[in-house]
């Protein structure tokens, strides 16, 4: 049988159990409270009876004691009389009237009650003759013997006939008990019985079910938990291998860049290669005189060796943008990664007759990271506004390159070109992998340039009017922290 199965048979015996135990509640209900409520009303009424003996004793005290006394000591004799008659007969009606709910004894005690009513009534007919007897004036003494006479005379069959009711009226409610228990005990034994099949035939099954969907989810648990500790640690080797493709990928843009800029880097490299060729010739010619000026000679070195250290900066600077290095983190000047990355592409800038203009803030926090990374990321949002502006052919080509602090102390970097522009079509696939705007691009340089700058918290957006101008801005954070995974790479 399936859990299905199982789950719809327990319902269905839950259903039955619910109704075995509304019924129950019914039965009690129906059975034993109407039982109770007699039981609490008879008791009442056995007092009451009770009670009447006791009141029909003290009548004739009273009585005597007035016939003893029937002067002023009488009144009070007369009030007493009085009071008891009055508590006496009242009894007696409500005794007479019953509840008349159940038949049997209720039924017997009433008719017990009609056959001392005669001799209730000549005692209350007697209590009255010695009342009116004792208030004449003076009082009569014969009438108060008359009424004493008459109330001693029923005395004993009155006090006989009630101790017959009050043995009724005891006896029923003995049998109310009688019934009440034994109904009390089917009832309990039913709502044992009730008990015991909902542990057998509902809890019992359904602790099995329970137990084994618990023993099944914690297998499932243990099957999930090696599944998803294989898949992580697959994810984990494919994020080390998207990175180390990532790195060679942007190992081959940087490489591919510097072919590109090759004639610029020659131009650079060849005005301190002249210089330092010029400086040494004419340091020869001067030696080879006959009275060499030595001051003339020390300046020429001097200058040759400024030359050669700036040739030596130049390659250096080439060598560290196009070398493979895994992201570090260190402190570095964001206006002198600007001026780095401006001076790669110096050349290409003035051979396209590009006016580039700094507005670099002053007194810049420094920034933690990679900073060959962000140097990447500026010369590829240089070389691609250089291209936008060649295929635009603006009358007046201008480059703006900005930086500015922000609120919460990091740097934002600007980048402005009066190029051909992105349309707004366009505008949110630029930074898309392997979308590019032109037919000869690779579609990746601005998506690793989003990868670098979000590597180092911040974030990299583009606004653009096509025809007038485009601007590209990045936020690196004056702590900005480095994922190790983030890929990095080459421009679009």
């Amino acid at each position: 049988m399936t859990t299905y199965h199982i789950a719809d048979d327990l319902a269905r015996k839950y259903r039955i159990a619910l109704a075995v135990v509304a019924l129950l509640v019914l039965g009690d209900a129906w059975l034993i409270q109407p039982y109770v409520i007699l039981l609490t009303e008879g008791a009442p009424r056995i007092n009451v009876a009770g009670r009447q003996r006791m009141l029909s004793q003290r009548l004739a005290k009273a009585a005597l004691a007035l016939e003893l006394e029937p002067g002023e000591q009488g009144k009070t004799r007369v009030a007493e009389i009085r009071e008891v008659l009055g508590l006496w007969s009242g009894a007696h009606e409500r005794l007479l009237l019953g509840d008349g709910r159940i038949p049997g004894t209720d039924d017997d005690a009433r008719r017990g009650l009609e056959l001392l009513t005669p001799c209730f009534r000549r005692m209350e007919a007697g209590a009255r003759t010695s009342i009116q007897a004792a208030e004449a004036d003076p009082p009569d003494l014969a009438g108060i013997r008359e009424g004493v006479a008459v109330i001693l005379a029923n005395e004993a069959e009155y006090l006989t006939r009630m101790e017959g009711v009050v043995g009724l009226y005891e006896r029923e409610a003995r049998g109310r008990v009688e019934t009440l228990r034994r109904i009390s005990w089917a009832v309990t034994g039913l709502t044992l019985a009730g008990l015991a099949a909902i542990g057998l035939l509902i809890l019992r099954p359904a602790v099995r079910v329970i137990r084994r969907q618990i023993s099944e989810l914690a297998r499932a648990r243990d099957v999930l938990e090696t599944r998803v500790a294989e898949r992580t640690q697959e994810l984990e080797l494919a994020q080390e291998r998207q990175r180390v493709l990532q790195e060679q990928l942007s190992h081959v843009g940087r490489t591919r860049a510097l072919g590109e800029m090759a004639s610029a880097l020659g131009h650079e490299i060849k005005q301190p290669l002249g210089a330092i060729a010029n400086y040494a010739e004419g340091c020869l010619v001067e030696l080879a005189g006959e009275r060499p000026a030595i001051q003339e000679v020390r300046g020429a070195l001097e200058k040759l060796l400024a030359a050669t250290l700036r040739a030596g900066r130049i390659i250096e600077r080439i060598r560290q943008f196009v070398t493979r290095h895994e992201p570090r983190r260190e402190p570095f000047d964001p206006n002198q990664v600007v001026a780095e990355a401006e001076e790669i592409l110096r050349h290409e800038a003035n051979r396209r007759a590009v006016a580039v203009r700094f507005e670099l803030a002053p007194d810049l926090p420094l920034l933690h990271g990679d900073p060959i990374q962000i140097q990447q990321v500026l010369v590829n949002l240089l070389s691609n506004a250089l291209e936008a502006i060649a295929a635009a052919e603006p009358p007046s080509p201008s480059l703006l390159i900005e930086t500015k602090g922000t609120a919460r102390g990091g740097v934002e970097f600007i980048v402005t070109d009066n190029g051909e522009g992105i349309e707004p079509d366009r505008i949110n696939k630029v930074f898309d992998t392997y979308y590019s705007t032109r037919a000869e691009g690779m579609g990746m340089g601005l998506a690793i340039s989003r990868s670098i700058v979000e590597a180092h918290q911040g974030r990299l957006t583009v606004t653009s009017l096509p025809g007038i101008q485009t601007t590209f801005r990045f936020t690196i954070p004056a702590d900005g922290g480095i994922e190790h995974d983030r890929p990095h790479g080459l421009h679009r």
